[in-house]
């Protein structure tokens, strides 16, 4: 009835979210106490956002396709997940105030590719 492998594939990605989850936890620990070496700092950090949000967006487009077959093995994986990020949402948040207190974020922006990409992230950062 159930297809293990996609489940074990899922499971792992689940495992991964975990692991990003922590890396950014301790990221956020280590790095948000000060402003020294932004401009590697704040590109680290967009790295792992971005793994975050493309995780994310795996885990939700397996969760849709099996919530359209009507698995109800599925729900528990979903709920779990919506768990682990409401609580990183506390460690983001501490993210982005140190963001938002950066001077001169845009001057670091314009010297990176991966901050440049991500500009209307860092944006909605800064107005919020």
């Amino acid at each position: 009835m159930y297809q293990e492998e996609p489940y074990e594939l899922f499971e792992g990605d689940i495992r991964k979210l975990d692991e990003l989850i922590s890396q950014l936890e301790l990221w956020s620990d280590e790095y948000t106490v000060n402003h020294k070496k932004e401009e590697v700092r704040l590109p680290e950090y967009m790295d792992l956002h971005e793994n975050l949000e493309e995780l994310k967006g795996g885990l939700k487009a397996f969760i849709d396709e099996r919530r359209a077959e009507n698995d109800e093995k599925i729900e528990a994986y979903a709920t779990s997940i919506v768990g682990k990020l409401e609580k990183y949402k506390e460690t983001e948040e501490v993210i982005h105030e140190w963001i938002r207190n950066i001077k001169n974020v845009y001057v670091i922006v314009m010297k990176s590719p991966i901050l440049e990409k991500n500009r209307a992230y860092i944006n909605d950062i800064m107005n919020a």
